[in-house]
């Protein structure tokens, strides 16, 4: 199984609109792909699986999950009969899908919370969405959203997080205190340069801070 980095979790609204396709899905055949200049070795994993009910995107029949056997593989098991909800994204290099081993993608039968929660989504008419935010352990850093509609503002809790509501559009978030740059952090979910919010939706960043020499 794999391993999860920060930051977690990953909020069920911003993998749900960062993903494709979003499906519940039966897997039907597991084949192991060995390395091959090491015949000892697993390379990778391709789950064969069965849509049976689309809830964002589009995908029909059998598709193929692509899994490299490394760290960010699925922290899940896959059993084959057993149903599963699942994020994905397409690997076009693999011409698979693949997921977000450490996102809200499992077992159908633990995934009441996500489903309500997508259903809530779905059934919502909303013109605005959220960014929610991370940025490392520097007290009272403040933070901007700045987008076509305008520059939205929040200051950090004592735990490093944020949030700012928006209209739906794009943005540019950036962070700023005495002292110290700012950048995305290498776990950063989504690009905080480059931001999309859609009605009703939400987006999820990490910040990092460096000092400034003086």
């Amino acid at each position: 199984m794999g391993f999860c980095n920060v930051p977690q979790p990953r909020l069920v609204c911003a993998e749900y609109f960062a993903s494709e396709v979003v499906v519940e899905a039966t897997l039907v055949k597991t084949r192991t792909i060995i390395d091959k200049d090491d015949p000892d070795g697993i390379q990778a994993f391709a789950f064969s699986l069965r849509t049976d009910r689309v809830l964002r995107g589009q995908i029909n029949g059998v598709f193929r999950v692509y899994e490299g056997n490394d760290s960010g593989r699925a922290t899940f098991d896959w059993k084959v009969g057993q149903k599963y909800l699942l994020f994905l994204f397409y690997l076009s290099t693999e011409k698979s899908w693949g997921l977000d081993g450490c996102g809200n993608s499992g077992p159908l039968n633990g995934a009441t919370g996500v489903r309500k929660e997508i259903e809530a989504i779905q059934k919502g008419h909303h013109h605005g969405g959220v960014i929610h935010g991370l940025v490392s352990n520097v007290p009272g850093v403040r933070v901007e959203a700045r987008g076509t509609h305008g520059v939205y503002k929040a200051t950090v809790n004592t735990t490093g997080e944020f949030e700012i509501k928006v209209p739906a559009g794009r943005y540019m978030v950036r962070a700023t205190q005495t002292g110290y740059a700012f950048s995305a952090a290498d776990f950063s979910y989504e690009n905080p340069n480059d931001l999309r919010v859609e009605p009703g939706g939400c987006v999820q960043v990490q910040l990092v801070a460096s000092e400034v020499a003086r």
